[in-house]
């Protein structure tokens, strides 16, 4: 039962995205920092809005859409609501947004037009960023990545490189907190409901390591 259930909930995270249409559900990649997907809808900020091959430049934080016509128009956040493709092979659906972020430079009044991933939707939305670090870099630099990253997995397409997931909480008055120490952040903003959470964790034996079962105990908290 505690199976079934949990692999449900892995699930309804992906139920409040939609899925386009006819949309190829695959995702190729030779550039560890690139990722590009044959079919994507993106939403301008104009209110326009354009379909077609989606490259992903994450170093450079901009997309270029290839058009049906042959030529290809390079984005922006600043350009960009969102977009969204299919991750490979399950098919599900990945939302980016632009949001304005500080850049996690703690005090600064400045902000920045920055694609993030967002995982969920709520009083508290996780979103993400991916970055890569090279295999054998020295150990500050891993250390540097680790003091914002909570989540790892080899990357097929460039063993040569790790690919890095941080986490962020967007807070109801749209600040960006960044979540260092995931688990201790987010309980502290569960407050008088992390004892909830913590017992709903432990039931369903979740982890705050894995990107879909952290938005699951996330989800789990808005619902309360």
């Amino acid at each position: 039962m505690k199976r079934v259930l949990k692999y449900w909930l892995l699930r309804l995270p992906v139920l409040m995205f939609f899925i386009i249409p006819g949309l190829v559900t695959a995702q190729i990649s030779s550039n560890p920092d690139v990722q590009e997907w044959p079919s994507g809808k993106v939403m301008l900020i104009n209110g326009d809005s354009l379909i077609g091959a989606i490259t992903y430049h994450r170093s450079q934080d901009v997309i270029e859409v290839k058009h049906n016509e042959g030529y290809t128009s390079t984005l922006s956040p600043v350009n960009v609501d969102y977009f969204i493709v299919n991750e490979v092979p399950s098919g599900r659906p990945h939302l980016y947004r632009s949001y304005n972020w500080n850049l996690g430079k703690e005090g600064s009044d400045f902000k920045k037009p920055t694609f993030f991933e967002q995982l969920n939707q709520g009083a508290i939305t996780l979103i993400m960023r991916e970055s890569n670090i090279q295999k054998g870099s020295s150990r500050s630099a891993i250390r540097r990545f680790a003091s914002l990253d909570t989540y790892y997995e080899p990357s097929a397409s460039d063993p040569e490189m790790k690919p890095r997931f941080s986490y962020f909480a967007l807070l109801p008055n749209g600040d960006i907190m960044t979540l260092k120490n995931v688990r201790k952040q987010l309980h502290a903003l569960f407050g008088k409901k992390s004892d909830l959470v913590k017992a709903f964790v432990k039931n369903n034996d979740l982890s705050y390591e894995d990107p879909y079962e952290l938005t699951t105990i996330v989800n789990y908290y808005n619902s309360l």
